[in-house]
């Protein structure tokens, strides 16, 4: 059994575009139910990929992507929307496309509202988006019947580690402007979440004037699990109402 490569979509409704971005060892694949359901709604949706993601090589991140590389995706996103003639763009983030979602709502004023689902902002505790990151990369190899698996591992380790360290990093700037955001602000989070500390949504939550927050009896990734329905409709509300 090998899994298939992900790819970006774009889902073309409307010129009211919602931009989703994806996490750490995610695809555009776990935004597409969503996308999808924004598509039936009258939305258009574009989930681009992360730089060194969807490939059968975990290392591929670490060679081909870092914050400042996937920031600047997210700048060309908004940039390709607004050439498809999007005349109101939203945009949210799972996870490690939190911070990127939170920082360009921070930095353009042309992007109307956004939010995040699972963010990691506030926390100084990478260490089980870490161990994810193994298991994730355990399930690459062995899907894709690669040899030598502990040997592999045991190479990601310090490019592991250093790029938890260069996240932590990047996020404490985004975290510092957070409060600036006058925009509506969705958060979305799973009570069982066992990646990131659900506490933190609250937080983040007391930080920004307009922040909604949503908490689902489910675990990180909200777009695909037991939550995921309930998302959507209380998102397709929030966008409605804002």
């Amino acid at each position: 059994m090998k899994i298939v490569e992900p790819k970006p979509f774009y889902f073309k409704n409307s010129t009211k575009a919602v931009l989703l971005l994806h996490s750490f060892s995610g695809s555009p694949n776990d935004m597409r139910l969503l996308g999808r359901f924004l598509e039936r709604n009258e939305y258009s949706a574009y989930a681009p990929m992360f730089a060194g993601h969807g490939t059968f090589e975990p290392n591929d991140i670490f060679e081909q992507g870092s914050p400042d590389i996937w920031y600047r995706q997210t700048v060309e996103a908004i940039e390709f929307l607004e050439s498809e003639g999007m005349t109101e763009i939203s945009v949210f983030g799972l996870s490690l496309g939190s911070i990127f979602a939170t920082k360009i709502l921070e930095e353009n004023n042309r992007v109307k509202l956004g939010g995040v689902f699972g963010t990691p902002l506030g926390s100084r505790d990478f260490s089980n988006i870490r161990q994810g990151f193994f298991q994730y990369s355990r399930k690459v190899y062995e899907l894709n019947n690669q040899a030598d698996i502990d040997k592999k591992l045991d190479l990601l380790t310090t490019n592991l580690d250093k790029m938890m360290a260069s996240i932590a990093s990047y996020t404490e700037d985004v975290e510092d402007k957070i409060s600036q955001i006058r925009k509506p602000y969705f958060i979305g989070q799973g009570t069982y979440d066992k990646l990131v500390n659900p506490e933190l949504a609250v937080s983040m939550g007391k930080k920004v004037p307009n922040a909604e927050i949503h908490l689902y009896d489910a675990g990180h990734v909200l777009t695909v699990n037991d939550a995921h329905k309930q998302l959507e409709i209380d998102l397709l509300n929030f966008l409605e109402n804002n």
